[in-house]
Parts: structure tokens; C-alpha cells; sequence
């Protein structure tokens, strides 16, 4: 029985495309990564419910129905023993979807086509850091414990700035730069890795214009471009001890006004 459950997989592939669903299963089964598949949003939602064992979802985002990202926010309402990350992939058509899913806690985003080797190389990553939230979830203490209380209230920064975009007029507030700043250090909170490609899409602003914020945030020594250790290909963008100090600093000030403590 415990060799039955070792082998049940846990990794739910999501895509209305049968080819789609069939290269991407056959190509990460030989990777050592075997899934479940789902070709519609209220199939994923039932296997999720029947399975346990599923720790990744990995899902399209243009989807009859019911698409990605209110397949994610069906997902992020419901209780489960354990948790479950998401990884979304999607074509230059939706991109634009693809910063909502971002701010549904997803942990990685590919752009199709895709390789199986790219999406196993986010499904470890993505493996990678639920150990981590486990591990910091098991420590000694009681209530909400600082490593709680910082992601959680970056969390809340991260909304307002979909709140103002709702309540404002769209690109009324065009600078990306904040937004990377504040992006990386909910990033850092959670041990989730940012690529150049995610931290531009998140910014919400054109890629040309993201890509120059980016340089400019280097040039200032907030933040500094490393190759992924996982994949050479793959850029990671991180804050630099310098700008990490100052996001503290900040974050610090912000919560004393509330009168919240994170230390």
C-alpha cells in the first residue's frame, strides 16, 4: 500500500489541447515526473478534490468555461490537508491574463511552447518550495509567527495595488519600478524565485519599458540578475542587500503606522 501511494502522482497537468496534454504527460512521465491530466477546468477541479496526493498544478490559462484563473481562485477557496502550488503556461495572445495569476500565488510562469523539460524544471522548483512553507510551518511558536506575519502583510501591499488599479483609471499609475521592488520582496518572503520574464509580466507595463525599470533598479544596486542554478537559461532577479535593507525599512514603517509588529 505505501509503494501504491509513493507512486501516485502528484502533479495535475490542465490544457484543452489533447496534443498539448499528451506531449507534455508523455515527456515529463520520462523525466520521473508522471501526472494526472485534465483537458477542462471542472475536470481539475474534481481530481483535485478526489486526490490528495496532487501537490502542483501546472494550467493553461485560455480555457473554455472556466479558464485558468478562475480555475485558480475556485482552487485557492478550498481547504486541503496539504497545499497545492500553481504554475501557469499561456501564449503571447494572454499575457496580459497572466498577471492574475500571478497575484493568485502562482509560483512560476512559461510561455508556450513548452517544453517538457522547462515545465519539470518548474514543477521542482515548485516542489522545492512547498518543502520550505512545511518546514517553516513546523517550527515552535503559536499565533502568527514572524514568518507568517511579513508575507501575509506584503500580501496585503500586493492587493492594494490591484484594488487602486480597480478603483482608478487603468495605467494611471504607470511606473513599473515600485511594483518589481514590492514584487520581489513578497518573492523573497514566501522562497518563491522571480525570472525576468514573470517580474516584467507582473509589472503590468510593456516589456520594453520593464526591461529598462529593471536596468535602472541595478544601476541603483537594488536588485541584481543571477542565472537559475536549475535551468542556465533562465534568469532570476533578486534584491540586493542593499535594497533589501531599504524594503524593510519601508515595510517596517508601513506596519508601525498600523500599529502591527513584524518583528
Amino acid at each position: 500500500m505505501d509503494q501504491v501511494a509513493a507512486q501516485e502522482p502528484r502533479v495535475l497537468l490542465v490544457d484543452d489541447d489533447p496534443d498539448v496534454l499528451v506531449e507534455l504527460s508523455e515527456g515529463l512521465a520520462a523525466l520521473g515526473l508522471p501526472v494526472r491530466t485534465a483537458d477542462t477546468a471542472v475536470v481539475a477541479l474534481d481530481l483535485v478534490q478526489r486526490h490528495e496526493d496532487l501537490q502542483v498544478i501546472v494550467t493553461d490559462l485560455q480555457m473554455p468555461r472556466i479558464d485558468g484563473i478562475e480555475l485558480l481562485q475556485k482552487l485557492s477557496m478550498r481547504k486541503r490537508s496539504r497545499p497545492l502550488a500553481a504554475i501557469v503556461v499561456t501564449g503571447h495572445a494572454s499575457l496580459d491574463r497572466a498577471v492574475g495569476a500571478l497575484r493568485l500565488k502562482a509560483v512560476d510562469f512559461l510561455q508556450k511552447p513548452v517544453l517538457p523539460e522547462e515545465v519539470a524544471h518548474a514543477v521542482h522548483r515548485a516542489f522545492s518550495i512547498l518543502e520550505d512553507e512545511v518546514a517553516s510551518s513546523g517550527e515552535e511558536g503559536t499565533g502568527e509567527t514572524l514568518a507568517t506575519a511579513r508575507p501575509n502583510y506584503l500580501r496585503a501591499l500586493v492587493a492594494a495595488r490591484a484594488d487602486r488599479d480597480a478603483i482608478f483609471q487603468a495605467g494611471l499609475f504607470s511606473d513599473p519600478a515600485w511594483d518589481m521592488l514590492l514584487d520581489l520582496a513578497m518573492a523573497e518572503a514566501t522562497n518563491r524565485p522571480i525570472s525576468v520574464t514573470s517580474l516584467c509580466i507582473a509589472s503590468g507595463a510593456p516589456t520594453t519599458t520593464a526591461l529598462r525599470r529593471i536596468d535602472d533598479l541595478k544601476d541603483a544596486g537594488l536588485i541584481d540578475r543571477v542565472p537559475d542554478p536549475l535551468d542556465r537559461r533562465r534568469v532570476i532577479v533578486r534584491l540586493t542587500a542593499e535594497g533589501r535593507g531599504r524594503m524593510e525599512a519601508f515595510v517596517q514603517r508601513q506596519a508601525a503606522r498600523l500599529g502591527l509588529s513584524l518583528e
